[in-house]
């Protein structure tokens, strides 16, 4: 089971509420490319090279043959399902949270805005992105806990992790992941074959473009749609146990109560 975190973040998203999912898989939780402890040197990103990254780390650990479970936060929604597309043929499942399936440029700048002050400042790849990411860069011990004081509802760690990347990745990750609509015929294919996705959201989660994952369900009959009430865009945190549950029922067959 991949779990694989948003923009601007870590692994560490995921908290110890998903721990029990190794009762039913081996989980895995990386740091994607470019961000946390995957930091690179400055250098250009594409999208491929984060599904070459998953790649390379799954045949690291002797699992790239293995059946396969993919679990996407955020930006991690659509490269959670161009991976499974991937790899259709091992995907069981495919599910994700607060996905931000966008189909261009405009559309994810406008959504990604609507987090907070700080995702607001660092939005896009203009200028001022550029500048605050490399202030990042010379003080990153700084800019942690100016994400931590910006951020109080997350976990320190959490929100420390916020700054771990560099300009190059972060540019890399908009442009290949949330920019590109590659995500869209990446779906049609898992439906093509069966694969089944469910799309999950919070109801006062800013960020999901408002109907589109509830169309892209009716649209395509392996392909579901779920609202937490009241969630945020942390769904993964705010509403881990929920979270957890969900998957791991997914993965037993047994019916999610709702």
């Amino acid at each position: 089971m991949l779990l694989l975190h948003g923009m601007a973040g870590a692994g560490n998203s995921f908290g110890a509420a998903f721990d029990r999912l190794g009762d039913f898989a081996r989980v895995v939780v990386p740091d994607l490319l470019g961000f946390g402890g995957s930091m690179l040197p400055p250098g250009p990103v594409i999208g491929e090279d984060h599904l070459d990254a998953l790649d390379e780390m799954l045949a690291a650990l002797g699992l790239a043959d293995e059946p396969l479970v993919v679990v996407g936060h955020s930006m991690g929604g659509p490269l959670a399902i161009r991976f499974a597309a991937r790899h259709s043929s091992q995907v069981r499942t495919v599910i994700t949270l607060c996905a931000a399936l966008y189909r261009n440029a405009v559309e994810a700048d406008a959504r990604i805005a609507l987090i907070g002050p700080f995702e607001a400042a660092l939005s896009g790849d203009g200028r001022l992105a550029e500048v605050a990411c490399a202030w990042m860069c010379r003080h990153r011990i700084a800019a942690g806990w100016v994400a931590v004081a910006m951020r109080p509802e997350l976990p320190v760690v959490v929100a420390l992790s916020a700054v771990r990347h560099t300009w190059d990745s972060y540019r890399g990750a908009l442009a290949g992941l949330l920019y590109a609509p590659g995500w869209e015929p990446a779906l049609e294919r898992l439906a093509a074959v069966g694969v089944p996705v469910m799309l999950v959201e919070g109801s006062a989660d800013p960020v999901p473009v408002p109907g589109r994952a509830a169309a892209l369900a009716g649209a395509n009959a392996s392909v579901r749609y779920l609202t937490r009430n009241d969630a945020t865009h942390m769904l993964p945190l705010t509403e881990g146990e929920w979270c957890a549950t969900l998957v791991a029922e997914q993965l037993s067959g047994a019916p999610f109560q709702i």
